[in-house]
């Protein structure tokens, strides 16, 4: 958690039907220890609120003047108060932008693997203490210099470097552009991955269903490029316009559309899909398939 007093726009995320998926986002401000907000919210409420991430400011007005930004471009979401309705446009803004603190979003850890000899080969430091080793290299002084650089307040960078949460999409892929690739060390949470991918640009997309890992890597190909492919899986189309309701698919909700994307594919069939669809589409991304389920 963030320090207490730390000026904070905060995302919560809670699910009405008790899964992973959120179907409500509230977008607030506080000043005072996160956990405290948490647990006032979640006092009455009968599902599960996580806290998914924050954008930390060094003053009070600047998180007011950001938290009312977000609130008015995500305004035709609002769904009461400031719940919103967890819409692709949402979660793709929180995923970009601020401090991870839920696997949700999390895409930049290489998967665990159970060869021994390749684990040590994996660095043993975390992603923040890599990022001061990496900034003091580059001759980068302060967390303050590095945030002016990249264009976030240095209670961005400061998290990050204590290892209180990830960096979001935009930020780590200029980390990247400033420093080069990073090294993650081995976690827990990848131990019993099913699927997990290395997209072109060094990212990881690997979440606990493979089916997950699966739509999200197709999201990130492009839905619409992938759908345009034509492929058939199971005598229906991969990705559809409708349902087809004696086939498993999963309903995709994005910013172009509805779709409805096959899902009754065993982990090795997924790979084989996704390799294919890289060869198709020309991209250079590697698939791990775990087939024990």
């Amino acid at each position: 958690m963030p320090n207490e007093n730390q000026p904070l726009v905060y995302f919560f995320a809670k699910s009405n039907f008790g899964d992973n998926q959120p179907d409500f986002i509230k977008i607030g401000r506080t000043i005072t220890d996160l956990s405290k907000r948490q647990t006032t919210l979640q006092t009455g409420n009968e599902a599960k609120i996580r806290e998914i991430g924050v954008i930390p400011f060094e003053t009070e007005g600047a998180a007011r003047k950001e938290e009312k930004r977000i609130h008015s471009q995500f305004g035709a979401f609002r769904a009461e108060g400031e719940w919103f309705i967890a819409t692709p446009r949402i979660l793709k803004f929180i995923k970009n932008y601020a401090v991870q603190h839920t696997d949700l979003f999390t895409e930049e850890d290489p998967p665990k693997t159970e060869d021994p000899s390749e684990i040590e080969d994996l660095s043993e430091i975390t992603f923040g203490e890599q990022l001061a080793e990496a900034r003091r290299s580059a001759g980068i002084e302060t967390q303050e210099d590095l945030a002016i650089i990249v264009g976030y307040s240095r209670g961005h960078i400061a998290l990050i470097e204590q290892g209180r949460g990830k960096p979001g999409k935009s930020l780590y892929r200029k980390f990247v552009e400033l420093f080069g690739e990073f090294s993650e060390p081995a976690t827990e949470t990848k131990t019993n991955n099913i699927l997990a991918v290395q997209m072109e640009d060094g990212l990881w997309i690997s979440e606990d269903m493979a089916i997950d890992t699966f739509i999200e890597v197709i999201k990130e190909l492009g839905i619409e490029n992938v759908k345009n492919l034509g492929l058939s899986i199971n005598k229906i189309p991969l990705v559809a316009d409708r349902e087809y309701t004696d086939k498993a698919q999963r309903r995709v909700e994005t910013d172009t559309g509805t779709y409805y994307i096959v899902s009754g594919t065993n982990t090795v069939t997924k790979k084989k899909i996704l390799d294919d669809i890289a060869d198709r589409l020309k991209c250079d991304i590697t698939v791990f398939a775990n087939p024990r389920a």
